[in-house]
């Protein structure tokens, strides 16, 4: 990309990134400052792991329960309950208990799901995704720690070798692997590592759509392939100055509120 390219690509990410604030504010009033980018829990995270922060079994399953809520979900609902200074969800924090892990393990994850839903908070998914996260994906990450000493430890391992962190992404989403999280495909893995600071993108469907052929033309195809979503906002991030997790979630959250 040259000069003008790039000044360009930076001109439009900064204007939709404006006139979504501009829309939300006429939308929302001043409760809408919460969901900024800057007010983010992802945001918040990110910059914790760049200063050197090394992340405990308990923040990696409250990572994973943000993710799994996310879906199919829009930002709305959660509003009233975003502390604006962490980005935490307070009321899915309560019904958690600290994320303790043995705690969660004793729990019945059908009283786990009523709780998020006494909230309005869970998905259609909700009473699967707790049944896994009990049985199936908590297990899996004090196996992790077991064996590497820390979650982070063992997913370093493919860090090393893959800073894109596709190779992270793909050993806990593909079907194939011993690692894959139930419930889990790459767009909510995606979305729990941006939870413990992992700096990507995530490929959802709104933003598969937006980069395609009938959104802002990254692409020739009209839904973007995941790992190919990754490739794209990592490049223009780097590109415009910006994280790559700052650039999807402008583009997401213009999508989201239908202001592009």
């Amino acid at each position: 990309m040259n000069f003008d390219s790039k000044n360009v690509m930076s001109f439009a990410i900064n204007a939709i990134d404006s006139l979504t604030r501009t829309a939300m504010k006429e939308k929302y009033g001043d409760d809408c400052k919460i969901m900024f980018w800057e007010n983010t829990y992802i945001k918040h995270q990110i910059v914790n792991r760049e200063k050197g922060k090394h992340f405990t079994t308990e923040q990696h399953i409250k990572a994973m329960v943000y993710s799994m809520l996310s879906n199919g979900g829009r930002w709305s609902k959660f509003m009233k309950y975003f502390n604006i200074d962490t980005g935490e969800i307070t009321a899915v924090d309560k019904i958690f208990h600290g994320y303790n892990p043995d705690y969660i393990l004793s729990c019945n994850p059908d009283d786990l799901a009523n709780n998020i839903m006494g909230f309005t908070l869970g998905n259609k998914s909700v009473g699967a995704q707790m049944n896994a996260l009990v049985f199936d994906n908590i297990p899996k990450l004090l196996k992790f720690e077991k064996e590497y000493g820390s979650i982070d430890n063992y997913y370093n391992t493919f860090v090393e070798k893959d800073a894109s962190l596709k190779s992270l992404v793909s050993n806990l989403a593909d079907g194939k692997s011993e690692d894959k999280m139930t419930q889990m495909a790459v767009s909510l893995v995606a979305e729990y590592l941006r939870n413990v600071g992992y700096d990507i993108a995530n490929p959802n469907t709104y933003m598969k759509n937006v980069l395609g052929c009938n959104g802002l033309g990254f692409s020739e195809k009209k839904e973007v392939p995941d790992y190919e979503v990754f490739d794209i906002i990592s490049e223009t991030a780097e590109l415009i100055g910006k994280r790559p997790a700052e650039v999807d979630y402008i583009l997401w959250l213009a999508c989201s509120e239908n202001f592009i």
